[in-house]
C-alpha cells in the first residue's frame, strides 16, 4: 500500500518523521481511518521521542494482534453517553484508545474554557498509551490537568503481600502549566511500566532487582518470568503498600466510576479513565499563579547538590531533553522490535525498502 525507504543500519536508527509515516501507514492498513491512524502513530512516536520506548512502536505488533482478535475496532465511533456543562461520560466502543482519550481532552478543554473546571470519565477504551500525553495537552493550553487510568482484563501487579496479579500498572499523570514547558508527573503505581519489561525482553537484557516476582513469588531479573505467571511489584519497594493503595484508588476512579470495570473482574481488556481539568483563573490571577510556579521551581533548583549531581531537574525535564536529543540524532530501535515492525509491514502489505 505504501513504500518507505530507510537506510537500515546496525543501530536501527531512524528519524521521527520516518517512524511517524511508517506507523501511520501500518495502523491505517489495520483498518483505520487515515486521521485516526495519524493520531495513534503520533502518540507512539512522541512516546519514543520522550524516551518511553515501552509505549512506542514496540506496541504496533500488539495492536495488530488485538485488531485481528477483535479487541480493538479501528473504525468504531465514540459516543458521549451522558453530559453536563462540566462533565461527560464517553464510550469509546473499543476504537483506538488514543483517539478516544484525545477526544475527551478536547471536550474537557472546551468545558473548562466555558466553566472553569471539567471532569470526564471514559469506558470501553482500548489501550491509551502513554498517559502523560493527555494532561500535557491540556497544560499546554493553560489548564491544570490530571488523569487516573486503570487497566482491566489483564493484570500484571500483585496486591501488597500477594503473589497472583490482581491489578494493572494503573498510572497517574498530572501536568501544571508554566511559562515554558509544563511540569509533568507521569508515573505508574507499579514499580515500573510493563512495557519496560517487554523492551528488556526484546533486547535480551536482564531487568533490575525489585521489579518482578516469578510465578512462585520469588524475586527475578529475567523479564520473561513476568509473562510466565509472574507479577510486577507495586511502587515503593519495601514500602510498596503505598503504591498498592494508590493503585486501588486509580482502579476505582478509572474503572468503577466509568463502568469500565476493575482488575480481572471483567474479561474485556482496556483502560478506564478519569480526567480532571482546572482553569487557574477560578482561584487566582493566572499570571500570579505562573509567577508562583516559576518562583517555586527556582527555589527547588537552588538546593545544594549531592556529590556527583550536576543539577536538579523538574518533573518532565528528562523527557523534554531526551526528545530534543532524539529529534537531532534519531531514534534507536532494538533489533527484535524492528524485526517485529518489518514482519508486520509484510503482513499488512506496507513495503519497507532499504535505501540504495
Amino acid at each position: 500500500r505504501a513504500n518507505r525507504c530507510v537506510n537500515v543500519t546496525a543501530m536501527n536508527n531512524y528519524t521521527a518523521k520516518f517512524l511517524l509515516e511508517l506507523s501511520t501507514d501500518l495502523i491505517e492498513a489495520m483498518g483505520s481511518r487515515r486521521e485516526d491512524a495519524h493520531i495513534v502513530a503520533h502518540h507512539l512516536v512522541e512516546a519514543q521521542l520522550a524516551g518511553h520506548d515501552s509505549h512506542g512502536i514496540v506496541r504496533l505488533a500488539q495492536y495488530y494482534a488485538h485488531a485481528c482478535e477483535g479487541k480493538v475496532d479501528p473504525r468504531a465511533e465514540i459516543e458521549v453517553v451522558r453530559e453536563s456543562p462540566t462533565t461527560a461520560l464517553l464510550d469509546g466502543h473499543y476504537t483506538w484508545g488514543q483517539v478516544t482519550a484525545m477526544r475527551a481532552v478536547e471536550l474537557g478543554i472546551s468545558k473548562a474554557q466555558e466553566n472553569g473546571i471539567a471532569a470526564l470519565s471514559l469506558r470501553n477504551c482500548y489501550h491509551v498509551g502513554r498517559v502523560g500525553v493527555y494532561p500535557l495537552a491540556a497544560a499546554e493550553r493553560g489548564f491544570i490537568a490530571q488523569v487516573h487510568c486503570n487497566g482491566h482484563g489483564v493484570c500484571r501487579v500483585a496486591p501488597w503481600g500477594g503473589t497472583e496479579p490482581r491489578l494493572a500498572t494503573n498510572p497517574v499523570a498530572i501536568a501544571i502549566p508554566t511559562r515554558g514547558e509544563p511540569l509533568l508527573v507521569d508515573i505508574t503505581t507499579s514499580v515500573v511500566a510493563e512495557g519496560k519489561v517487554r523492551i528488556a525482553r526484546n533486547a535480551g537484557k536482564e531487568i533490575p532487582d525489585g521489579w518482578v516476582l516469578d510465578a512462585e513469588g520469588k524475586p527475578t531479573t529475567n523479564p520473561t518470568d513476568l509473562y510466565e505467571g509472574g507479577s510486577l511489584l507495586p511502587l515503593g519497594g519495601r514500602e510498596g503498600h503505598k503504591g498498592y493503595g494508590l493503585s486501588i484508588i486509580v482502579d476505582l476512579l478509572g474503572g468503577a466510576l466509568s463502568g469500565a470495570g476493575c482488575g480481572k473482574m471483567t474479561e474485556k481488556v482496556g483502560n478506564g479513565l478519569f480526567i480532571q481539568l482546572t482553569d487557574p483563573a477560578c482561584f487566582c490571577d493566572p499570571e500570579e499563579f505562573l509567577d508562583q510556579v516559576e518562583l517555586f521551581s527556582e527555589y527547588l533548583r537552588s538546593s545544594p547538590l549531592k556529590e556527583g549531581v550536576e543539577e536538579i531537574l523538574l518533573p518532565g525535564e528528562p523527557e523534554q531533553r531526551t526528545a530534543a536529543l532524539r529529534r537531532r540524532e534519531g531514534i534507536d530501535i532494538d533489533d527484535r522490535t524492528w524485526s517485529q515492525v518489518v514482519e508486520l509491514a509484510g503482513e499488512l502489505g506496507v513495503e519497507v525498502k532499504e535505501a540504495g
